[in-house]
């Protein structure tokens, strides 16, 4: 920077005047904005001094025309760079800049994300590298656009305002000091982030032999997904599914659609109306297959029968990182879909519309993923956030009425431990819930939803590294029971049969006031769920109930104590870390004298 710095000093004038004269030579100031914003645009690629450049806007154009000409061939300079590092040009780059340099940029952009991109905006190299690598990651168009947008602008403000004074102090060495000072301040601010973000920018130790010292890799991964509520997801005129798709690409999406055939049967004409809907949105998404049918329920989840299948389907057309793996069905099949999608290519896009209560109001809302494997329920899988949620709630009409009731059992949950008002909304509407009026079941859904969002949002632990789960309530039992009735029992009646249990079971330990677990069990019976069922009560060989096991097993897959989540008061859960067996057997006796007595 001396170097640079220094013939200013001592050769101001000549300097000045021969840039005076380069200026005076332009035919028009149109020309020289145009030959100022071309340089801008094309500093992503070539080694435009991109500070002096700007700085002279302001000196030849003015402040305003200044600012908006550095404005527009910055950002164009930005939509350029995306483009490169979202087509594969970053290898390119890497030789241009310098793999130092794009690794920083890179590392910041991961940390940071958008703070990264504004506080890069001013450091030249970085500058050009942290847009490239913003589009190699696909940083989601609109915010990038917003975002490095108004940082042109104050950058732009920054120099033509800076070059403009110094044109009517008539001193180039104010507009040379502008130009190497915001680039200055703008490292500043860039080492300032990555010290809070644990980023080495420095060089390494120049002694080889110097001890080396640990090192600790510390970053924060944003996650932000929609969760759409709608109807007619597939009519041509609501743009829902196509703003998820567009949004996340800047070329068209390519997308492989699944299907849950027992979904595909009930509605014979989903298949038509998705291919009508990509053909009407034709300049933004494309289908690589006709919809691809899937098992639906618990046999798609059975081991990995049919994961190879999806990774053979997504393989012969082609689908990287930067497409879209759309999952159309039940909890079941949104959680193998999505196991496939989060293995392959070591994650690939995914897409989920759930078809039942169920996966709206809880399991497809969520970021886990999962198979079976050797009767053990989910012990295979992932947590891998989806890029959108689409409920339509026309799908429900289409269910049986056994699986639409079933998942009213994951509100009445989330209600218990976490909104006394939503469980009391639910009592008051039960008939309601049960005769399926719109109005009430969709916000019955839209209300489950926001409660189990919340919890991964704001719990603490959006992956479930600690040894609690606490949304699990009523499931302990609920998944075992399931095992021990080969998913004879579907989950939201098992849940509903494990709040009952686990109610009475935290009246009998003195959490829950008595009477409240004879509250819950005739909100369930209102429903038309069930509270009992013979299988409860079914030993292993050596004389054990088999539930007792999946105490056990609930704790094994998560590791640590035990911890099992009951009830203080309603709308209040609680988390225990032991289960004296003999009230859970007690609990059992009183559903069975209860279910005798109706």
């Amino acid at each position: 920077m001396a170097v640079i710095v220094l013939p200013f000093v001592f050769f101001e004038e000549q300097i000045e005047a021969l840039v005076n004269s380069a200026i005076g030579a332009h035919p028009s100031e149109s020309i020289l904005a145009a030959l100022i914003g071309g340089a801008l645009t094309l500093d992503v690629v070539l080694p435009v001094p991109s500070s002096l450049v700007n700085t002279l806007a302001g000196v030849s154009l003015g402040f305003v025309v200044g600012t908006l000409v550095c404005w527009a061939g910055m950002t164009l300079g930005c939509l350029f760079g995306y483009w490169i590092g979202a087509t594969g040009g970053t290898a390119l780059i890497r030789r241009l800049m310098g793999e130092a340099e794009l690794a920083r940029a890179e590392s910041l952009a991961v940390c940071r994300g958008g703070s990264a991109l504004v506080v890069m905006r001013a450091a030249p190299v970085l500058a050009e590298a942290s847009v490239i690598a913003a589009g190699a990651a696909r940083y989601p168009l609109r915010p990038f656009i917003l975002l490095t947008s108004l940082a042109n602008l104050g950058i732009g403000a920054a120099y033509a305002g800076i070059g403009a004074y110094a044109w009517s102090t008539n001193s180039f060495l104010v507009a040379f000091a502008g130009a190497v000072g915001i680039p200055i301040l703008a490292y500043a601010g860039m080492r300032a982030i990555s010290r809070l973000n644990g980023i080495a920018i420095g060089a390494l130790p120049a002694d080889p032999d110097s001890p080396i010292e640990p090192q600790a890799c510390e970053f924060v991964v944003p996650y932000s997904y929609p969760v759409v509520f709608t109807r007619g997801l597939f009519d041509s005129a609501n743009p829902s599914l196509v703003d998820a798709l567009a949004s996340g690409s800047a070329d068209k999406a390519k997308c492989v659609v699944l299907v849950d055939d027992g979904v595909a049967r009930a509605d014979p004409e989903l298949e038509r109306r998705l291919s009508v809907y990509f053909s009407a949105h034709a300049d933004w998404i494309t289908l690589l297959e006709a919809p691809w049918r899937v098992p639906g329920g618990e046999a798609i989840k059975h081991g990995f029968d049919h994961i190879p299948d999806l990774y053979r389907l997504l393989i012969r057309h082609g689908v990287d990182r930067h497409s879209y793996v759309i999952a159309i069905g039940g909890g079941a099949v949104l959680d193998a879909v999505g196991f496939a999608a989060a293995t392959a290519h070591r994650g690939i896009r995914h897409i989920r519309i759930p078809t039942t209560v169920l996966s709206q109001n809880d399991s497809g809302v969520g970021v886990k993923n999962a198979v079976n494997f050797d009767g053990v329920k989910n012990y295979v899988g992932t947590f891998a956030p989806p890029m959108a949620v689409l409920n339509d709630f026309e799908f429900l009409d289409k269910l049986p009425r056994r699986e639409r009731i079933a998942g009213i059992a994951e509100a009445i949950k989330v209600a218990l431990i976490r909104d006394r008002g939503f469980f009391l909304w639910l009592e008051k509407h039960a008939e309601a819930l049960s005769r399926f009026e719109p109005r009430a079941e969709e916000h019955m859904i839209r209300r489950s939803a926001e409660l189990h969002l919340r919890q991964i949002a704001r719990g603490g632990d959006p992956f479930e590294s600690g040894s609690a789960r606490p949304l699990d309530f009523g499931h302990w039992s609920a998944h075992k029971l399931e095992a021990i009735t080969q998913h004879e029992v579907r989950h939201g009646e098992a849940v509903a049969i494990g709040i009952a249990l686990d109610a009475r079971y935290s009246v009998s330990t003195g959490l829950l006031p008595a009477g409240e677990d004879q509250r819950i069990a005739e909100l369930l019976d209102r429903i038309g769920l069930p509270t009992w069922h013979p299988a409860l009560e079914e030993q292993g060989e050596d004389g054990a109930p088999l539930l007792l096991q999946g105490m056990r097993e609930f704790q094994e897959h998560l590791g640590g104590a035990l911890t099992v989540t009951l009830l203080k008061e309603i709308g209040v859960g609680i988390e225990v870390h032991e289960m004296d067996e003999a009230r859970v057997l007690d609990a059992i006796s009183w559903l069975k004298a209860r279910s005798a007595a109706a």
